[in-house]
């Protein structure tokens, strides 16, 4: 496995990878209005067009396996194939998200829906703690959302 800056050429691979991500953990728990909604506007394929610069993704083989976009100390963004759940894929990319972080920053910070128990399982799981909950929005449905924090000590 290498993990590695995106490129244009992963931008095909970058939308299918944040389309299944979207579809896989956040469909299920939203009302069918805001799925269609995802589907008719494509805030994922956006997001990657407009963002694949910012990216670091994590191939094998040359297939996309996730990715993740950090910028100052927050992590904005991380996703990985639903077909590669359960490979350590995701600890692969935290471990590099707070190493990044860490050199330049004493905490890094992220947000997750307050639906998304595995994501947050497993942030806790690594020293995450919840500094706050608010209401936000997901493709225009009201959610609970968790501000969350970690001391890295690296810096």
């Amino acid at each position: 496995m290498k993990m590695r800056a995106a490129t244009a050429a992963d931008i095909p691979a970058l939308k299918s990878l944040l389309r299944r991500s979207w579809l896989a953990t956040w469909a299920p728990e939203l009302a069918f209005e805001t799925v269609q909604r995802f589907a008719a506007l494509d805030p994922a394929g956006q997001y990657a067009q407009d963002k694949w610069r910012e990216f670091v993704v994590l191939e094998n083989e040359g297939a996309l396996l996730g990715m993740f976009h950090i910028e100052g100390n927050h992590l904005h963004a991380i996703h990985l194939d639903p077909r590669h759940k359960r490979q350590r894929i995701g600890s692969q990319l935290m471990d590099e998200v707070e190493r990044r972080i860490g050199l330049n920053h004493h905490e890094a910070e992220l947000e997750v829906r307050g639906f998304n128990a595995g994501a947050i399982a497993f942030y806790r799981q690594r020293g995450w703690r919840q500094r706050r909950a608010y209401q936000d929005t997901e493709c225009g449905e009201p959610v609970e959302t968790f501000a969350m924090v970690k001391t890295l000590d690296q810096h």
